[in-house]
Order: structure tokens, then sequence, then C-alpha cells
């Protein structure tokens, strides 16, 4: 390895010193009140002892024996972290393999750890996922004690990067050990979580105070005096735990940036850089494939082989993205990258922070060290017997799924005809790239626009549907998905402390500026799209004239904005009606269930109402089977009860449930004939333009 990459930044050294001294200052407030703890133990003795000794009676006693409790119990509280139970890594899905078994892979991570100088791995898992991670069970004593370290490979990481960009990606886990100054980070981390255990950790010593409480009434005020004293600790504790932070945000970045340099140095800045942008469509990849068989699920049918459909799915976006293929793998650049990227968001690690992939990969491309060996080689290639092993992670993540019936093996073969006729029935023409997959074409214009004299902008088809545009289509998503989480942390549905966002923490009291920001940066999404979809619809009228087919333009825009038009009231109709019934799928008690009925009554009048328009209105018969059409008619024939005598009537609640599931299928059914169909068309327009 490149001796340069082992000396930190200095940066980096700026950064540790300041964690230092935040570490002190941690260690001095602790030693403080550990010092003002032991004097409270001796004031609350010479208390009891004075009470004794005063008059010995049951009462004296008693407040005596609560004094030494509260205490003592106000000791206990500083140190009570020093007896947590290390955190235990969940190994179930988890496949261990030993050297013996996989020479190839191990020799590989002989070659890393005598570069990077570090130690060689406790044990070696394989996972089922696009992942890579160093991991160990820590206590408060692995900070003063060393522990040695698991190394975790997920098969859809080395399904979808090359030999050089695995031992890159290896290369930056173990680059977080390979010297003395990285353990600053490790300190931080440790300290970070005595804090965390004072402050949120209590359910055990909360109990501890309830039992004490309960062995008499006296104890109980003690209790709450020790609480008070307590929450001032806490006080005392957030403003240590606030510094740390802030300080460990940048020292953790640096920490990351680097790990990526050791990465560098050991297989070049290319491979490393390559894989980073990989990585969100190998994960999209391998989600494509899990969600295909988790819908499967009811029908019986399951694989013994994820990793052949997974490289399939990776070729197919390639190929749909138009993307350079490079060693066998597509090659991302970061305007493509960025429709991968699925949130800003992080929440399983509560102890750091990192910079963005785009951050890590202009620091990589900085460094520009060449590539140390190459091999077109695909990672899981490095695998004896691969098939067996993807076949035994396989077989993992099946094993608690119970199926009705004997399951049938889906291959390869079966899977990329499924794929592909699936892909006919459903995609959109590939011209558009994406952009109208998860959003309906421009619907907002009038007779007007189509008048032949109305002036226009000159635009340029691929300055409308491009990498960018795409790019926007993601971040909205990401951005619709992130606020919603956050929104929760904001209501105490989803109750954590600290989270990160684009690589800043926060802790929960700052998710409401975070929300706010996400609402902003939501309405200029929309906004900026909302300018797309118009100037898109301005293209094709343009287009259109120039070949003569204005009209059959009209037509089918404005049989798309028919249809369109009545969806959004569908679409409230449905949902609302699918929340008011929400609880008749849950264990409810009998007087709740009677009060929400009147709820289900008021959301079913208008959802009535939509399902009577599709059975009158002349543009859904197409969808409407006569055995869909039947039960639509059944259901409009009277007024349904669904719950009387503290018992469903199954068969209505049967009826109800199976006419809503049709109603949304009919809606969607329709809605994406004509959005095809409008689409279709507008491609055709399109596909003999010369670019201007």
């Amino acid at each position: 390895m490149q001796n340069n990459a082992l000396s930190v930044s200095e940066n980096f050294r700026k950064m540790a010193v300041k964690s230092i001294y935040a570490i002190a200052l941690f260690f001095i407030t602790y030693l403080v009140l550990i010092i003002l703890g032991i004097g409270v133990i001796f004031l609350c003795g010479l208390i009891a002892y004075g009470l004794v000794a005063l008059k010995f009676m049951a009462v004296t006693a008693a407040l005596a024996l609560g004094f030494l409790g509260m205490g003592f119990l106000i000791f206990f509280f500083l140190i009570k972290f020093i007896f947590s139970s290390p955190k235990k890594i969940d190994r179930s899905h988890l496949l261990e393999i030993t050297e013996k078994q996989q020479p190839e892979l191990f020799k590989m991570i002989h070659e890393i750890v005598n570069e990077v100088q570090t130690n060689f791995p406790k044990k070696v898992y394989l996972s089922s996922d696009v992942n890579a991670s160093v991991f160990y069970d820590s206590s408060f004593w692995s900070m003063f004690f060393p522990v040695k370290k698991n190394l975790q490979i997920g098969l859809g990481l080395m399904n979808s990067v090359s030999e050089i960009e695995l031992k890159a990606i290896l290369a930056h886990e173990f680059g977080h050990f390979s010297q003395r100054s990285m353990k600053v980070g490790s300190y931080v981390y440790n300290v970070n979580k005595v804090i965390y255990n004072m402050l949120y950790e209590n359910e055990g010593y909360g109990n501890l105070l309830d039992r004490w409480s309960d062995v008499s009434a006296y104890f109980v005020l003690f209790s709450k005096g020790s609480i008070l004293v307590i929450r001032g600790i806490q006080y005392v504790l957030m403003k240590v735990y606030r510094v740390l932070n802030l300080n460990y945000m940048a020292l953790s970045r640096e920490m990351e940036f680097h790990a990526d340099a050791v990465a560098a140095s050991v297989a070049g800045s290319s491979p490393l850089a390559n894989s980073l942008l990989r990585l969100g469509l190998a994960n999209q990849s391998l989600d494509a494939v899990f969600n295909y068989y988790n819908a499967k699920i009811a029908e019986s049918e399951t694989t013994n082989n994820f990793y052949p459909q997974h490289s399939f799915i990776i070729d197919q976006i390639a190929k749909a993205e138009e993307l350079e293929i490079q060693d066998k793998l597509p090659h991302l650049p970061i305007e493509v990258y960025k429709k991968f990227n699925r949130t800003k968001l992080v929440l399983d690690d509560q102890w750091s922070s990192h910079p963005s992939t785009e951050q890590r990969v202009a620091k990589l491309e900085e460094l520009n060290l060449p590539v140390r060996a190459h091999s077109n080689q695909i990672a899981i290639n490095l695998l004896a017997d691969k098939t067996i092993i993807e076949e035994m992670i396989t077989k993992r993540l099946f094993e608690h799924v119970k199926f009705e019936k004997e399951p049938v093996i889906t291959g390869l073969d079966e899977f990329q005809t499924q794929y592909f006729k699936n892909k006919q029935e459903n995609d959109y023409p590939a011209v558009f790239k994406g952009y109208f997959d998860t959003r309906d074409p421009y619907q907002d214009f009038t007779a007007e626009d189509f008048e032949p004299n109305a002036t226009r902008e000159q635009l340029k088809f691929e300055d409308l549907i491009n990498d960018q545009s795409a790019a926007e289509i993601n971040n909205l998503t990401a951005a619709i998905s992130d606020k919603a989480t956050v929104d929760n942390i904001c209501e105490g549905i989803l109750e954590i402390n600290t989270f990160d966002y684009d690589g800043i923490k926060y802790s929960s009291a700052d998710a409401y500026s975070v929300s706010a920001f996400l609402d902003k940066e939501i309405k200029e999404l929309k906004g900026a799209l909302e300018k797309r979809d118009k100037m898109l619809f301005n293209f094709f009228l343009q287009r259109s004239r120039e070949i003569g087919n204005a009209e059959d333009f009209k037509t089918h825009a404005l049989a798309f904005q028919e249809i369109a038009k009545p969806v959004q009231t569908q679409r409230d109709a449905y949902v609302n009606l699918v929340e008011a019934t929400y609880f008749m799928q849950t264990t409810t008690p009998f007087d709740e269930i009677k009060n929400n009925m009147f709820k289900v009554k008021k959301m079913e009048e208008p959802f009535k109402e939509q399902v009577k328009f599709l059975l009158e209105s002349d543009l859904y018969h197409e969808f409407i089977d006569t055995d869909t059409r039947s039960k639509f008619e059944e259901y409009l024939s009277k007024d349904w009860k669904y719950f009387g005598h503290d018992t469903y009537f199954d068969l209505e609640v049967e009826l109800l449930f199976n006419v809503i599931n049709a109603f949304t299928l009919v809606i969607f059914k329709q809605q994406n004939k004509l959005k095809m169909s409008l689409l279709e068309f507008q491609a055709g327009m399109i596909e003999n333009l010369t670019p201007a």
C-alpha cells in the first residue's frame, strides 16, 4: 500500500484534536459528577446516621434507609453503563465461511490485511444483501480492551462488483482500523454510547426504581428525589453530548475520507468510486427480485437461487439506461447514480455520520491513484461452489415463509420470460427514460392550447428528457418518503433520538426544522417538474404540427385528460374508505367497532357514487368483466351493515373488500391504457427526429 495513505490529512488531525478536547470535557464533567455522587452518598449517610441517632424507631429507620437508598441509586445511575450487556449483533441470517471452504476469497482478505496493516477478522460471514461491513459486539470495555472484528460480505455486493472493486470496498472497511490515529473515532463512539446510555437507555433502571418504591410508601418520596437529581445530571450530560456529537460529525466524515484513501492506495481510485456509484442500481435490482417473490408467496412460487436473476435485472436496467459496460458491469456517471439514490435519511446508526457518495467520489477523483491490479472477473466468482452458496443463502431467506401448497420453483428462464411479459404489458416507451413511470402526462391544457396561431418557444426533446429530469423525479420521491419518516419522528410514532439527513446528524428535536426544509424542497421539485411537464406538452404539440398529425395528438391528449380528471376524486374515495375500514382487519373492541362503523358508512357514500359511475360510463366497460359487474351491482343493491350483535357479517365484509380491490384495478387498467396510448403516440413522433 502507498505509505501516504496511512498519513492522515491536516483536516483530519484538526478534527481529531477537537474530538480529543471534547472527550476530555466529558471525562472532566464525569469526574465532577462522580465526586458529587460520592458526596451525595456521604451526605445521605450522615443524614441517615443523624436520624437513627436522634431516635431509633421504625419511622426513622425507614427514612434512614430511604436516604441511603437514594444516595446509592444516584451513584449507581452514574456507573450503570459499566454493567450494560454488549450489544449483540443478530447473526441468524448470516452464513459463516472458513479459509478451507473459500481459499480465493480469504487470499484476498489476507492481502488486504497485510497492506492495510491491521488484524485479520475473527470470523467471516456471507449475507444476502448489497453490503459489506466490519462488526463486533461492543460494550464500554471495548474502548480499553481490543475486540476482534468480524467481516460480513453480501452476495448481492459480490454479484455486482468486480474483484478489484470488492478489494477496494473491503480495504475501506479495514481502513477504519488501520492505525492508532483512527482510534480517536472509536473513543468518541464509545463515549457517545456511555452518555446515550445515561440519557435514553433507562428502562432497566426505571424498573429498579419501581421495585424499590414498592418496598415501602416512604421510599416513593426518595425515588422521586432520585429522579429529580438524575434529571439534573442528564441536563448536564445533554450539553456535553451535543458538543461531542458536533465534533464527531466532522471527524466521522474525515475518517470516511481517510478509509477511502486507504482503499484507493490498495486498489486505485476508480475501483472504489465506480462501485460506490453502482451500489444503488445493484440494490434496486436485488429489491426487484425480492419484491417479485414476495408478491408470488400467495401463488406458492419460489426460487432456488436469487443471484442469476439479480444479474439479469442489472443487465436489463443497464440496457434501458444505455449505460456503458466495463468489465461485464455497468458504469454509472454521477448524474445516473442520482436516479438510484433513494434516500438521504439514515436511522440505523445513532453514533456515526457519513459524507455523501458524491463527496466521496469527488475526493477519490482528486487522489487520482492508478489501479493497482486488474481483473474483469465478477467478485462472486471468487467463491468455490458458488451456486451452492447462492442457493444456501436463498434458502435462508425463505425459511420462515409459509406456502399454502407445495411451492413451484422458478428458474432463470421462467423469470426472464415473466420479466419480458410484464415489461411489454406495463413499461412505457424507453425514450422517456422512466420519467413517466410514476408521473402522468400534462393535463392542464385547454382547447385554446391547440390553436395553430399560438406562439411557443422552440424546444428540444433532449433538453427535456435526460438524466437531470430522471434525477428530479427520484429526488422528489426520496424527499416525500424522507419527509414521511421525519414527520413520524416529529409525532413520536418513530421513537429515535438522533438521525442523519444528507450526511448531517440531527436530534429528534431538530426533526421539525428538517421537515420544514423538506417541505420547501418538495414544493420546489414539484414546481420544476410541473414546468417540465408543460414544456413536454408544448414540444409534442409543436412536433405534431411539424409532421402533420396535430389532430391525432389532440385526440390522444383529450382522451387521457377525460379519464385522468376524475381519477383524483376516485382515489380519494378509495383511500378514505380503505383507511376507515382498516380496523376491520385487526382485533378491535366491540365498542370501537360500533363507533368506527359510523365513519365507514360516511366514507362509503362517495365510494358508492364512484362505483356507480364506473358501471354507467362507457369508458370503463372494457375492464369490467361479468364477475366484477356482478359484484359491483350486488354491492350497490342495498345498504350493507357489515357488523351487528357483536359479530362481523363475513359475507358482507368479503363483498366490500372484493369491490374495493376490483374498483382500484379497473381504474388503474383504464388510465394505464390511455396513458400508454398517449405515450406510445408521442414516442412515435420522435423516432425519426434528428437532434438539432
